[in-house]
């Protein structure tokens, strides 16, 4: 389906073919069963590619991070060689975690339970009684087990299959060149949250795979992106991965004025447009172009110099890339978002959600504008927030977005559910359960 702002030669993503998809039912279990949970864990989780930090995080040898997914634990440390490594966060000795430290520098660890020691490669340095093990020392020859790691556009990726494609690969050429525009490695983190939520990740994948709810959850929206399906832009990628394209500077079809309102009056006056001479529709998607032009004829002057990087459409507009299964990626003309469910280890109704607000430096800048509420926040990196969902917000769109989460997850245990009903626009739904469909298949 063409969409009516692309019938009118709006600049915007590349459109790309569609692929068949096979209408596979999306059945209740995979929200709900433990069973399903455990095999997904297995199946899924153990082979793709996964976000375990910001890379700035550790500039020097021995800085480490840890994360975890599900029931493993990741420690990634920075090499004297400046390469990142990544290893299972359990000694070889009797499978004790050697730290519970999410970040920290160190050129050795020690297990806590009974003193094994290990350099930055993971190896074996030092343990107590070593002429007491009948197989040898494991000086030298016992390593933490190692996993593929690699790092790309400021971020730190994991995959514990050892026969997983390069994360370039598994990416996809559209993905890696478009993120790579962004210079997300530029960026610093000002925003790092982290809740607890009573429903299945995948409730919250399904939420960002769509956008068929703006309209009733974000009214807030509406102002200033086109979020109708007519007027966005959805594509189906490799492996998995969906795109979804929301032109900004422009208000919805739903917002039902002639007079452009707040806060697109000072988003465009802020760049020394005047919105009262934009009136209607029409005159908006001429407004949307102004904004460009005016960015690009004073981006240098005003120290926005990321925008040379930048494509016309992504001076105004929003672009998610949702990378399969869960990392969600939303691309602003000055900064990213991160939105990301996490499994929880063994129970199905439940899941660890992350909230990230990467941002491009702007000299003069001291704050940005905070997308979790309340005062703008300071360009710096952020202390991580650690809470239960409803304690603090997370932000407007991500309060509302979780909101519904824990109604659905019961609906969905209900015996009255009886399998989606998808209208076209929510296709990047089914084409990720039918991906990871093969994925339990396999």
């Amino acid at each position: 389906m063409t969409s009516a702002l692309l019938q009118s030669d709006l600049q915007c993503p590349p459109k790309h073919p569609e692929p068949e998809l096979r209408g596979s039912p999306v059945t209740a279990d995979r929200y709900t069963c433990p069973d399903y949970l455990r095999r997904e864990l297995q199946q899924m989780w153990n082979r793709v590619w996964n976000i375990g930090g910001v890379a700035y995080q550790m500039p020097d040898h021995g800085d480490y991070l840890m994360t975890e997914l599900g029931h493993e634990s990741i420690i990634m440390m920075r090499q004297e060689d400046g390469v990142v490594r990544a290893f299972h966060n359990s000694c070889p000795h009797r499978g004790t975690r050697i730290t519970e430290a999410p970040e920290g520098h160190t050129k050795r660890f020690q297990c806590p339970y009974h003193g094994w020691q290990f350099n930055t490669e993971g190896i074996v340095t030092a343990v107590p009684d070593e002429e007491d093990f009948p197989q040898g020392s494991p000086c030298g020859k016992a390593r933490l087990k190692e996993i593929r790691c690699e790092e790309r556009f400021g971020f730190i990726w994991f995959n514990l299959d050892e026969d997983a494609p390069s994360l370039k690969d598994f990416l996809g050429e559209t993905v890696v060149q478009e993120l790579e525009s962004y210079r997300c490695e530029e960026m610093v983190r000002v925003l790092d949250m982290t809740a607890e939520a009573e429903c299945n990740w995948k409730i919250i994948t399904d939420n960002f795979n769509e956008a068929y709810h703006v309209k009733t959850l974000h009214p807030e929206l509406i102002p200033y992106i086109a979020a109708d399906y007519e007027d966005c832009q959805f594509d189906l990628l490799e492996n998995g991965h969906n795109r979804g394209w929301f032109p900004a500077f422009l208000p919805s079809k739903q917002f039902s004025s002639d007079t452009i309102d707040e806060p697109l009056v000072s988003m465009v006056a802020s760049w020394g447009i005047d919105s009262n001479e934009y009136i209607g529709r029409d005159s908006w998607k001429k407004l949307r172009v102004d904004v460009q032009n005016r960015k690009r004829e004073q981006s240098k002057e005003k120290g926005y110099l990321h925008y040379e990087h930048l494509a016309d459409y992504q001076l105004t507009d929003y672009v998610i890339y949702n990378i399969f299964p869960n990392n969600v990626l939303t691309a602003g003309p000055d900064g990213m978002q991160l939105l990301r469910p996490r499994p929880h280890p063994t129970d199905p109704g439940k899941c660890l959600f992350d909230h990230w607000w990467l941002v491009n430096k702007v000299e003069g800048q001291d704050t940005t504008p905070s997308p979790a509420g309340g005062p703008d926040l300071p360009v710096e990196d952020a202390e991580h927030e650690y809470v239960r969902y409803g304690e603090k917000t997370l932000g407007t769109t991500a309060d509302q977005d979780l909101s519904v989460g824990n109604a659905q997850q019961r609906g969905l245990a209900s015996a009255g559910f009886q399998g989606y009903y998808l209208p076209h626009q929510e296709r990047r739904v089914q084409h990720f359960h039918e991906v990871l469909d093969d994925y339990m298949a396999e």
